[in-house]
């Protein structure tokens, strides 16, 4: 069955359209909400809810952009959401990574542990949580899940450029955040 095909089942009140919508995107939902929330179990939690969402709202996606669009936006904003309402804040970290700069190192969607991954440690998950939310956002979506600036904009509803100010702040505020810490300039190479 195509996406389209099980967008049309769920819109007609169908769940076996949910479970192949599920099945087509649900280790992209639940990473890009481990990285929001911080940990495996609210990931969970979220990609449930996120889902219960979908099945009660597509017949509102009118198609102007990609359903995986659509559906980020959804999960972006429902973490986004969830974290306000804890007030705590904790992400996975980031990685060095020989030749590539700076970039996070994604979770195992298929370790739900927590444990996996290897990371800078506990100031980088400081830095990260200091950044203000639509900071966070946009350079958890391009850095971990390496969307392009125009899906992340259209996911959280942002102008391009803001979407790329954003980036270039949350990088620089990371930096010197960490250099602060006694990381140097190598260790984001």
């Amino acid at each position: 069955m195509t996406e389209a095909e099980a967008i049309d089942l769920c819109r007609a009140g169908n769940p076996n359209g949910l479970k192949v919508l599920f099945d087509l995107h649900h280790e992209k939902v639940f990473r890009l909400s481990w990285r929001i929330l911080g940990t495996p179990q609210d990931a969970e939690d979220a990609v449930q809810e996120v889902y219960l969402k979908v099945f009660r709202t597509v017949s509102q996606w009118r198609g102007d952009s990609a359903f995986s669009t659509w559906l980020y936006r959804m999960t972006s904003n429902h973490c986004l959401d969830v974290l306000r309402r804890k007030k705590v804040v904790s992400f996975s970290s980031l990685e060095k990574r020989d030749g590539e700069g700076m970039a996070f190192d994604p979770p195992d969607p298929t370790d739900r542990t927590g444990q996996g991954g290897r990371g800078l440690g506990p100031e980088v998950d400081r830095a990260l949580a200091a950044l203000p939310p639509a900071q966070r956002a946009c350079l958890l979506m391009r850095e971990m899940e390496e969307l392009p600036y125009e899906d992340i904009a259209q996911a959280l509803r942002m102008q391009l450029g803001t979407v790329k100010s954003n980036i270039h702040r949350a990088k620089a505020t990371l930096k010197a955040k960490l250099e602060k810490s006694g990381f140097t300039p190598e260790d984001f190479r």
